[in-house]
């Protein structure tokens, strides 16, 4: 790829386009309040939140008008957006606001320039503060920041571009949760709600259709980590993955003499988190680790299909039944007798592979669509990094 910018332009500092605009406060007027969100920009309140955020006295809120610049912190993590609704609103007296010159740039244009790899890099390097969150950003830094600026017209074609390629990532974003939707709707037309028994299936504990062990990792764990090949490999929460059923990968690994203490998983085991997202299962797919205080059931196989026990463990009405059931302090926590004692429905598993066939069908559909939304990121963040070069 060229060093040469796509568009033709001088670089400016960001003062020669933002100047600090003159405080407004919202007193008594009835002003819808604006949030500032890190992936989605400036959005209403009442739109995202079921619940007020504001302060109930917002007389010392900031009035936002359209095309203003709102910078907020952390700014390093992309904390910094303008107001693209029609009329103002009021956002928190904490935020800076400025002014754009649109004479000379488009808000838009603007905006993705901020978010750019160039611009995040010089946040993060100019930043005060020893706190991470609460690093800021001086005005006087801000303004020195430089952005390239092509002509109005190029501006325009750029933004277009940037916007095509985000409305390309919102459909396969949305395409993927309607897969998920999918499976789930077939579950329920196919078996009912599991634990209403629709359909009059036999019901047995699960103690008694799979084995059930709770395991732990050696502690103090550090005394074994290690990078060697050799090394045993180590499941934490964290290597969960998002919206999937599987982990397929650990980000560490452990001495074989850490492992004396730990039980082993095998691949076809699933894992169910008893504490932070409660109760959530996920089918390993890799040889014999150790792992995290997961509780673990395996041996299932005379009784369930893998997808089927999947979607059985992941229904809402499960997670409800095991929640109402946990006794504890602040932390909920799933042990071995609550699951065991717990009595599930049964289907044929002639029909439980019926339904397997179906969910496996549209996970290859998922893994497509995946694989697309993952090309459509890698373009913008090259478009990006392209685009806004210096």
């Amino acid at each position: 790829m060229s060093n040469k910018r796509p568009a033709d332009g001088e670089v400016v500092r960001l003062g020669k386009l933002i100047v600090k605009a003159k405080v407004e406060r919202c007193g008594d007027r009835n002003l819808p309040v604006f949030s500032m969100t890190m992936h989605n920009g400036i959005v209403r309140q009442s739109d995202r939140f079921k619940k007020t955020v504001a302060s109930k006295d917002t007389s010392d809120y900031k009035v936002v008008f359209p095309n203003q610049l709102v910078v907020g912190f952390p700014i390093d993590e992309g904390v910094i957006y303008v107001q693209h609704f029609d009329g103002l609103g009021i956002m928190s007296p904490a935020y800076n606001v400025w002014d754009i010159d649109t004479n000379m740039v488009l808000p838009a244009y603007l905006e993705l320039a901020l978010h750019s790899p160039q611009s995040m890099e010089y946040y993060a390097t100019q930043m005060k503060g020893t706190t991470a969150r609460r690093r800021t950003l001086s005005a006087d830094k801000l303004c020195a920041m430089r952005i390239p600026l092509p002509t109005l017209t190029q501006q325009k074609s750029i933004v277009k571009l940037f916007e095509q390629v985000k409305e390309s990532l919102s459909i396969a974003e949305i395409r993927l949760s309607k897969l998920d939707e999918l499976v789930k709707s077939r579950f329920v037309e196919m078996f009912g709600d599991p634990f209403a028994n629709d359909f009059g299936w036999e019901e047995r504990r699960l103690g008694d259709l799979l084995a059930i062990a709770r395991g732990g990792s050696p502690r103090p764990i550090k005394e074994y980590l290690t990078d060697s090949p050799d090394g045993i490999n180590w499941i934490k929460i964290g290597d969960a993955e998002p919206n999937s059923r599987y982990i397929t990968r650990t980000a560490e690994k452990i001495k074989p003499e850490g492992e004396k203490k730990s039980r082993k998983v095998k691949s076809g085991d699933f894992l169910l988190s008893n504490s932070m997202s409660f109760g959530k299962p996920y089918i390993l797919t890799i040889d014999g680790c150790i792992h995290d205080g997961w509780l673990v059931l395996s041996d299932y196989e005379e009784h369930f299909n893998k997808l089927f026990l999947w979607e059985l463990l992941d229904s809402p009405a499960l997670k409800m039944k095991f929640s109402s059931s946990v006794r504890g302090g602040v932390v909920n926590n799933l042990n071995k007798d609550l699951v065991a004692d717990t009595v599930v429905p049964v289907p044929s598993l002639s029909l439980q592979c019926k339904f397997a066939d179906f969910a496996t069908h549209v996970d290859k559909l998922r893994t497509e669509t995946q694989r697309q939304k993952q090309d459509l990121q890698t373009l913008y963040d090259s478009l990006a990094q392209e685009y806004f070069a210096m």
